[in-house]
């Protein structure tokens, strides 16, 4: 059992290095070349390599990542990946993220800011809906979270301000840090 452990743990970092390797291959190319290895490994495996020293033989056979990657990019051009973020993504998460502080200035100016926020990013093509989601509640979460403090343990604002903006800065971070580039065509 602890054998096959091994010999498993040995082909998913290999299988792991390999999808690293491809990340810049056109998704179906990669998706291609993963499925190959994984058949040839497959293949061997039900021949009889079983043991550590068996699947470590194997891996030797097919060659390191780096190599297997460098063959299947042969011929191919390659394509520049769009940044994640563009200059309209950039506006979306800061006024998201400015405009809430915005309401001791002007409630309107305020709320247009976050409705403009909003806005473009249920139109970028750089966030899943769930992010999506995520960025549009980060100020009325943080504003709950500072109402949650005042209420049930009479805060001083403070820190009931503090908790706000933390919620609402780690929010905003994440949002942009899972912001993806655009898929590629295959």
């Amino acid at each position: 059992m602890s054998m096959e452990l091994d010999s498993d743990r040995l082909v998913d970092a290999y299988l792991n290095e390999l999808a690293t390797e491809a990340a810049e291959l056109p998704a179906g190319r990669r998706d291609e070349l993963l499925a190959d290895m994984k058949a040839h490994i497959a293949e061997a495996r039900a021949g009889g390599a079983t043991s550590e020293d068996e699947i470590r033989e194997v891996l030797r056979r097919l060659g390191r990542p780096s190599e297997i990657v460098a063959a299947a990019t042969d011929g191919l051009v390659r394509v520049e990946v769009p940044p994640r973020l563009r200059p309209r993504d950039f506006v979306a998460v800061g006024l998201l993220l400015v405009a809430p502080y915005l309401l001791s200035f002007s409630g309107l100016v305020a709320v247009i800011g976050w409705g403009i926020g909003v806005g473009l990013l249920w139109t970028s093509n750089r966030w899943t809906v769930v992010w999506k989601l995520v960025g549009t509640l980060t100020w009325p979460i943080g504003y709950a979270a500072a109402l949650f403090l005042d209420a049930f343990f009479q805060a001083p604002i403070w820190l009931s301000l503090l908790a706000d903006t933390v919620i609402t800065i780690g929010l905003i971070t994440a949002l942009a840090l899972n912001a993806r580039a655009p898929r590629q065509a295959s």
